[in-house]
């Protein structure tokens, strides 16, 4: 964790987490992404979700860390803690009601009323803001989802999934050298720049 500075409170062993989740147990697991599988949990008097990595995930899991340590809003997600013992684990608050893709794509929720749809769009867009324009350094999520969109007891909208998040330095430069995030959600934009970028690294 060179270069980070973390809470010694933030800090959970592996046997809290085991305990807490059975060993891990398919009755605890809520999820799995593309870097990992998610575990409900009641840690320290609260309900979390855990998100147990592989030791290949190392770049995505140092790179969520370091945002979520450094930003804090309401329309974030809220990293409660993290483990490197064993596999990588990053402990975060439990929200209620899943994520926006599982109620627009027909997974089993009831589907979401226009009201609601506005208000998650409007978390979810004052998140990025917060993160795009209000954070010294600022940060780009480059994994802007539905499944990266969690609804909380509330149906207020969270963004999630900081693993692919970029670094910007204000008033720096920045050369794509490689095209990251789930194609059918980048911006077109993105994706000829990377590709023409490329092709002429290439020439």
């Amino acid at each position: 964790l060179t270069g980070i500075m973390v809470a010694k409170s933030m800090e959970f062993s592996y046997q809290e987490l085991a305990k807490a989740t059975n060993n891990f147990s398919l009755e605890n697991k809520i999820g799995q992404g593309g870097f990992g599988a998610v575990y409900y949990a009641e840690l320290r008097g609260e309900k979390t979700a855990i998100k147990k990595m592989d030791v290949q995930a190392s770049t995505e899991f140092l790179c969520e860390l370091k945002v979520l340590t450094h930003v804090h809003h309401l329309n974030l997600v809220r990293l409660i803690g993290y483990c490197v013992e064993g596999s990588l684990f990053l402990v975060y608050e439990y929200i209620d009601n899943g994520n926006l893709g599982q109620y627009l794509h027909g997974t089993g929720k009831d589907p979401l009323p226009w009201s609601s749809r506005v208000q998650i769009a409007l978390d979810s867009a004052r998140g990025l803001e917060y993160i795009h324009e209000h954070t010294v350094p600022v940060y780009i999520h480059r994994d802007v989802k539905s499944a990266n969109i969690l609804i909380d007891k509330n149906f207020r909208g969270k963004v999630a999934d900081f693993g692919l998040t970029k670094l910007i330095e204000v008033g720096g430069s920045t050369l794509h050298t490689r095209l990251v995030g789930t194609f059918g959600y980048m911006p077109p934009e993105y994706v000829f720049y990377v590709v023409l970028n490329d092709t002429i690294l290439f020439i």
